[in-house]
């Protein structure tokens, strides 16, 4: 009998411990989750607060404003070589460039989240994927242009990528283009570059992946430069075969094209794409 309460006693011991240990691991887990959670919106709140206040030294500048006097800014960058490209547009950006010469551009699209500098780095591509303006590690990144885009002068496509954020920033709101009503309430896209202010129609709005480099598939990310009109006109028909909604927007060849890309959750490498012409 005195055995039997003492293996019983010994079994509730076992019992309890392992319940503890149990709730203890349940417990630690929950904080360090909660913690990461916590701490990953933090960082993210701390990055787009650095953006906001890049936005506001843009916002502050007025574009259609004169220059104070004809040489104000005789150091503006141009596509050409020469000064004075477009020194009211430069005058807008010049700060900014000046704290970070990687910038090459601003991409803003009304009723979104989308207002952040475009950065370009051909030696190092994917630099800016996880490194802020200040150049400091970021989660966040900014957006950047694909190192094989050529900037001066832009070719055919010029391809920007951008996070999907869980928090709504970068180009999480590119997946609001999934509805073709917030497609057709806005259609424009503004990217303006060191030297001009210019506006693109989207064209086109599709989903794709990252493939295989063995994979003979149609992959849109690899068309940079069209090398004739049926190059250009065999791109068109592959991204308006993968469009999720019919848009109307036509495009020839000799066109400019900016194709938005950012991560998308339909597919393992998943990819949404909001490509746009330049009207502007």
């Amino acid at each position: 009998m005195r055995k039997s309460i003492v293996q019983i006693l010994k079994s509730l011991a076992c019992k309890i411990t392992v319940r503890s240990i149990l709730l203890i691991v349940c417990a630690v887990v929950f904080v360090v989750s909660a913690y990461m959670l916590i701490s990953y919106y933090a960082q993210g709140a701390r990055e787009e607060q650095v953006f906001r206040k890049l936005a506001e030294v843009v916002a502050a500048s007025d574009p259609s404003s004169e220059p104070d006097s004809a040489d104000a800014h005789t150091d503006a960058p141009s596509e050409t070589g020469t000064s004075q490209s477009e020194p009211d547009i430069w005058s807008v950006y010049r700060e900014l460039h000046e704290q970070n010469q990687d910038m090459e551009g601003w991409v803003k699209i009304e009723g979104t989240a989308i207002n952040y500098p475009v950065m370009y780095t051909p030696n190092d591509g994917d630099y800016y994927l996880n490194h802020g303006f200040d150049r400091k590690k970021a989660k966040s990144g900014v957006p950047f242009i694909d190192q094989r885009c050529s900037i001066n002068p832009f070719g055919t496509n010029t391809i920007i990528y951008g996070h999907h954020m869980k928090n709504g920033t970068m180009f999480a709101d590119l997946a609001k283009y999934k509805d073709q009503k917030f497609w057709e309430q806005h259609p424009i896209v503004r990217f303006d570059t060191l030297t001009a202010q210019q506006q693109y129609v989207i064209i086109a709005v599709f989903q794709s992946k990252i493939f295989r480099s063995d994979e003979d598939v149609f992959k849109h990310y690899n068309f940079i430069n069209a090398q004739s009109q049926a190059d250009f006109d065999r791109y068109i028909k592959n991204i308006k075969a993968l469009a999720l909604y019919d848009t109307g927007i036509t495009t020839e060849y000799g066109d400019e094209l900016i194709s938005l890309v950012t991560c998308d959750y339909h597919d393992e490498n998943g990819q949404m794409v909001v490509v746009a012409r330049k009207i502007s």
